[in-house]
């Protein structure tokens, strides 16, 4: 009678969900640069989401057709400002009150998310491009160490303009590094001219560029006819554009004043035009040969 109703007890735990509880998860995916970029994990992942974030009402009708008729709510991309901050050492009372909406706004964002994961639900942030490269993740930051989570990279512009000029800027000749930047703000410890010293490949992602300063600085540090492109909208075909140009020739060559603001990436560097060419090619020659046929004897 006891192991009846042991058995009934179990049943009865089962079937009221205590045990099989659903598990929600907060995801950041990377979208890509145009909608047809994005990767098959991240569809997967928001065709099972229950709740979207984003950061501008634009994005809602960009990505329409992933986010149909899914529940969505905002933390603005300018929640950012102020981030590590604290509101009672801004001494201008304008400031102060941007920073603590910011704050209110970001720890809003993240008790929604950790609200809707702990009953069980998927929560996705969509983010442009890739999520790592100068996208939002300080949702991770904030929430709980044992919050479900999880990134699912994306196509971001750095391989996107690449591909639009088709050349790989790891490939500089006498280089082997490319150098991902922007523009230079206030206590930053790597500022671009000292990048610059490297003479290595450079793509600077172009929000708010100082054009005439920057190429002032390139212009110290690179020969005049190293080539530089801009690629505006890139991944996205129908639209995508490439100016070309050189270190010395842009500031006359290039209208950037009526370049779209953040939807452009610059390109510098000698890879765009030696490919894949290296100082070294007869040293890699011999060491590829070594590699498959053994070491040649040294003959007296």
């Amino acid at each position: 009678m006891h192991r009846v109703l042991r058995i009934i007890g179990l049943f009865v735990f089962l079937n009221t969900g205590v045990v099989g509880m659903a598990v929600g998860k907060f995801y950041i995916v990377g979208m890509g640069t145009a909608p047809d970029l994005i990767t098959l994990r991240g569809v997967e992942v928001i065709k099972r989401a229950d709740l979207i974030l984003l950061e501008e009402p634009s994005e809602a009708e960009y990505w329409k057709s992933f986010i149909g008729d899914k529940e969505v709510f905002y933390c603005p991309h300018g929640s950012r400002v102020g981030l590590g901050l604290d509101p009672e050492t801004v001494e201008d009372p304008d400031m102060r009150a941007i920073v603590e909406r910011n704050a209110r706004q970001r720890q809003a964002a993240v008790d929604r998310i950790r609200k809707e994961v702990e009953a069980g639900k998927i929560v996705v942030s969509l983010q442009g491009g890739d999520p790592m490269v100068y996208g939002t993740t300080f949702y991770l930051e904030m929430l709980p160490e044992d919050c479900p989570s999880e990134i699912v990279p994306g196509v971001g512009a750095f391989n996107a303009v690449s591909a639009a000029v088709k050349r790989s800027p790891v490939f500089g000749y006498d280089t082997s590094s490319v150098i991902i930047t922007m523009d230079d703000y206030v206590g930053r410890k790597d500022v671009n001219e000292k990048l610059m010293e490297t003479q290595a490949s450079m793509i600077f992602y172009c929000m708010g560029m100082n054009y005439p300063r920057l190429f002032e600085q390139l212009n110290r540090h690179y020969p005049a006819d190293t080539p530089v492109a801009v690629v505006s909208y890139g991944g996205e075909l129908d639209r995508q554009k490439i100016v070309r140009s050189t270190v010395g020739s842009f500031l006359k060559d290039v209208d950037y004043k009526n370049l779209p603001l953040d939807a452009h990436t610059l390109l510098v560097g000698k890879f765009m035009e030696v490919g894949q060419a290296r100082i070294d090619a007869l040293m890699g020659a011999k060491k590829q040969i070594d590699r498959i046929h053994g070491a040649t004897p040294t003959t007296r």
